[in-house]
């Protein structure tokens, strides 16, 4: 009986041992992933001596939703880049629109993941716009690549992937990028990590940003979409001890941050060293506020008055 305590004593030491010792490593793995934000360490992303002004879906409220059309006119009123919506359509092509149906921004109807491409590139967008505007017809992602390439300003794409599998839209947008070599021009950005992810492991050379808001929808955007389309913003995505973790493990090289995020989450992002767009900031004292953390870029439906108080 003294012989089997005795080596039973050991064996209890080494599995005590062995369980803090595994206590300890998930414990400095959580405060890795969900506690600790290291400094920024990305090389894709260029310092600016100001903060960038971009235009939202296109030309913000001084153009149709998300057209060349006012892509065109973002770009002649000196806008440094554009932000935009792509989506897959049914036959495999990558399309700018913002909404997941044509029926708000156009005369037509349905998803856009059931037409065509060919479909898509009839509906014009600017009539619903302005009566007086025409032929601000849908374009490809390949159209707005060689569009915003020409003027040497930067096009900013987020994919809109509302589940975790793969669609190919990632495949596509980084065809075109790589066909165009415009790795220096196009921003991929997402909700969805995965789709980060996914953009990455295809080409480490196209700059990616993860997308984020403290909250699921605000008034102004359930405004705009069919109740079928509502497309819900998962809890976990709205929580910052876990939007650490997938920064730390998918490492986009931007973030755009939704400006009623948190404020400490902002500043302590740029302090970090973070390029980080703040959007969709119109109100004056809202640009004003947003320009004093001095940001990568601010995203704005009201860019050109964004950028006169830029100047100011």
């Amino acid at each position: 009986m003294a012989t089997a305590a005795r080596t039973d004593t050991p064996r209890r030491h080494w599995l005590l041992t062995a369980f803090f010792m595994l206590d300890a490593v998930l414990t400095a793995g959580a405060v890795y992933l969900f506690v600790w934000e290291p400094e920024y360490r990305g090389t894709l992303v260029a310092t600016q001596p100001r903060t960038l002004v971009f235009a939202h879906r296109g030309f913000g409220e001084l153009g149709p939703d998300n057209s060349l059309f006012a892509v065109e006119r973002a770009l002649e009123a000196g806008m440094d880049g554009v932000d935009v919506d792509g989506q897959m359509t049914r036959d495999g092509v990558l399309v700018i629109f913002h909404d997941l149906s044509v029926d708000r921004l156009t005369s037509g109807s349905g998803r856009v993941r059931d037409k065509t491409a060919a479909e898509m590139l009839a509906l014009d967008l600017g009539p619903k716009y302005d009566h007086n505007v025409h032929e601000a017809f849908v374009r490809t992602f390949e159209d707005f690549v060689r569009t915003v390439k020409a003027q040497g300003r930067t096009l900013m794409v987020e994919l809109k992937v509302p589940g975790a599998g793969s669609t190919g839209i990632e495949e596509q947008a980084v065809g075109v990028i790589q066909k165009h070599a415009a790795h220096d021009t196009v921003i991929l950005s997402s909700f969805n990590p995965l789709v980060l992810y996914r953009v990455k492991r295809l080409d480490p050379r196209v700059r990616t940003c993860f997308i984020f808001m403290d909250t699921n929808w605000n008034p102004e955007l359930l405004a705009e979409i069919k109740p079928e389309d509502r497309v819900d913003l998962p809890w976990f995505l709205q929580q910052e001890f876990i939007r650490r973790a997938i920064r730390t493990i998918v490492t986009p090289d931007l973030l755009s941050i939704n400006h009623e995020v948190d404020q400490g989450v902002i500043d302590g992002l740029i302090a970090k060293g973070w390029p980080v767009f703040i959007w969709t900031i119109d109100d004056e004292p809202d640009i004003r506020a947003a320009l004093l953390r001095r940001p990568w870029g601010i995203i704005s439906d009201q860019p050109v008055r964004a950028k006169q108080l830029r100047g100011e």
